[in-house]
């Protein structure tokens, strides 16, 4: 492997801005092209990244370039074919969350990058901000059993597809994977779930039209093992508008962390001795860090940062919250 890498972006959204971002960062990588539906996205992504080229077309854009890696900035539902085509092109790939759609699809894209040996990993950005490693740093501290309580509440999203199960399956699929797979990497396994949902944003006419509305605010119970315990409510189906809040709370019989701002930008400890310490102004890098990586996996041959089976892991969460708001009972997960 040279010790440049070619990179080609698939997507032109705001999350292929910040793959551009990180990429741009390193003097082992370079941006050659985007590949996007719409080409006067892709034409700002390439003047904001200086990137060369850009298509409309994913295979011709493959074909042209010959990249090393291939990043996917796309729709949830478009990752594994699109994952296939680029490890048949012999391409590395990093995609965003969640990995896929359902897990069966997700471990296709595992068997295929084994045939293609190929690196397969996925953007679980939180694993790696700087506040979540003040809070693993500290989540001992509490004692246990641990019990999660998280609140996200957001309007409707900016994009239809997000509000859409079958291209990116609504918060349950394509946010609250991140809440599951920090669990999974902090308290360890997931039992069971049981979940309510509704369709909030079925009278917002931005959505008006959308065939299959995925359900978009959820209240969600899950079991872990060691007793451990976590309960999300996750709602995007809100007036069209700037509102938007969340906090994450890890409460253990020793004290809380609490994790605050946009992004998680502060951590609250409530400390054993009665006692509130503050950390304030914690950087939200962790796509940085995982594009750096990941990109030293593809160069040295190592390890790559999320493994791909984690992130079907998370997605096992997500559905067996779904099947639970569809059958009413708590669901085990498989």
């Amino acid at each position: 492997m040279r010790d440049e890498l070619k990179v080609l972006l698939y997507g032109a959204g705001d999350m292929a801005g910040k793959h551009a971002e990180a990429y741009s960062r390193l003097s082992s990588t370079r941006l050659v092209a985007v590949a996007n539906r719409s080409p006067e996205r892709a034409e700002k992504l390439c003047s904001d990244f200086a990137i060369p080229r850009r298509y409309t077309d994913f295979t011709e854009a493959l074909e042209k370039e010959r990249p090393d890696i291939v990043s996917l900035c796309v729709p949830t539902a478009f990752h594994p074919e699109s994952a296939r085509t680029a490890f048949a092109a012999g391409a590395h790939v990093l995609t965003e969350k969640p990995i896929a759609l359902t897990a069966e699809k997700g471990m296709e894209m595992i068997e295929a990058a084994r045939k293609a040996d190929r690196k397969l990993s996925v953007i679980f950005n939180r694993r790696f901000n700087t506040v979540w490693k003040e809070l693993k740093s500290r989540i001992d501290s509490i004692g246990t059993p641990v019990v999660y309580n998280t609140q996200e509440i957001r309007s409707i999203r900016p994009k239809r597809a997000m509000h859409t199960r079958s291209l990116n399956g609504g918060p349950v699929i394509d946010c609250c994977v991140h809440d599951f797979d920090m669990l999974l990497h902090t308290l360890g396994h997931a039992k069971t779930v049981f979940a309510t949902g509704s369709v909030f944003g079925s009278n917002k006419p931005f959505l008006a039209g959308i065939e299959d509305p995925a359900v978009d605010t959820a209240h969600i119970n899950v079991e872990l093992e060691k007793g451990h315990r976590a309960y999300l409510l996750y709602g995007w189906g809100f007036p069209e508008g700037p509102g938007y809040w969340q906090y994450r709370d890890f409460m253990g019989p020793n004290g809380i962390v609490r994790l605050m701002g946009e992004f998680g930008s502060e951590v609250q400890h409530y400390r054993e001795d009665g006692k509130l310490e503050v950390v304030y102004d914690l950087e939200e890098n962790g796509h940085a860090e995982l594009v750096r990586l990941f990109v030293e996996a593809v160069l040295y041959d190592g390890e790559v940062p999320v493994k791909p089976e984690d992130a079907v892991g998370a997605l096992k969460i997500s559905t067996a919250a779904l099947r639970s708001v569809n059958s009413g009972e708590k669901e085990e997960v498989q």
